[in-house]
């Protein structure tokens, strides 16, 4: 499964909301970070980490032989599990113009034979050198949200300006940050005209310690974000693997003479 996450303007949090769902995938994932303006993992949840792969890297790579072949090369472990991979991203905002967008996005939309979901921070919609060329690939585009007036405004915008560009993306749905301030899912949903996948609450002691590195305590892993990451993220798979099964033609019945080999059957 190959989902983009971007929002309208603002931040509304999608770094640090990709990084949770990343943390809290029930199966393999990789968080890409393909918003122009740079990536923050590194510099945040990594604690001024500075690596020497990535997406520049990655498309110097490429030059030298096929995207798909340097991919796995480029990625860095997000847990002790290694159920979580990262692609950090660019380091000079300024490189943006030379990403084959296109190209990373059918690499990223066959990762592993989709063996391993991808989750794609495409940040700002209308920021310059935006990666419109992965919300074409994704299977799903959610915009994330706040729950204000203005939040939700910017949101019914850029849902629109999905709708109506060229190539149009896979399934809309929106994240919701912070609900309830002052409105909830249902009326979001009603008003955006798309469905909501969930929402992620403010906590600020949590959200720190994936946006700016601070220490994450024993108790990190039972936080109320990383608790309500868990509940999106099994949405997404459970809503994927419906639509997966409804997309899938029932099994052809064998004939008879499939069925039977030598008069005892097949064993």
């Amino acid at each position: 499964m190959f989902i983009a996450l971007c929002s309208a303007k603002g931040a509304p949090g999608v770094t640090t909301s990709g990084l949770a769902l990343a943390l809290s995938w029930p199966q393999p994932v990789v968080l890409a970070e393909l918003d122009p303006a740079g990536g923050d993992v590194l510099a945040g949840y990594g604690r001024g980490e500075v690596s020497a792969v990535g997406l520049a890297d990655l498309e110097l790579a490429a030059r030298r032989g096929g995207m798909a072949r340097q991919l796995d090369a480029q990625l860095l472990l997000l847990d002790a599990e290694g159920q979580a991979r990262l692609l950090p991203g660019l380091a000079d905002p300024a490189s943006a113009r030379h990403v084959d967008w296109d190209r990373l996005a059918a690499v990223l939309a066959s990762i592993e034979d989709g063996a391993v979901d991808v989750l794609a921070d495409c940040g700002r919609l209308r920021a310059e050198h935006f990666p419109a060329a992965v919300l074409h690939r994704a299977a799903a585009v959610v915009v994330v949200t706040g729950s204000t007036l203005r939040a939700v405004r910017a949101a019914a915008h850029a849902i629109a300006e999905l709708r109506e560009g060229d190539g149009r993306p896979g399934t809309l749905a929106t994240l919701v940050v912070g609900p309830g301030e002052p409105y909830g899912e249902r009326e979001i949903s009603e008003a955006l005209g798309v469905p909501v996948i969930g929402s992620l609450p403010r906590d600020g002691k949590a959200a720190a310690v994936l946006s700016d590195g601070a220490p994450a305590g024993r108790l990190f892993a039972q936080s109320v974000l990383l608790r309500a990451a868990r509940t999106v993220a099994s949405r997404f798979v459970e809503s994927a693997a419906a639509h997966e099964s409804r997309l899938t033609p029932p099994p052809t019945p064998l004939s008879a003479s499939a069925t039977a080999v030598g008069g005892s059957g097949v064993r």
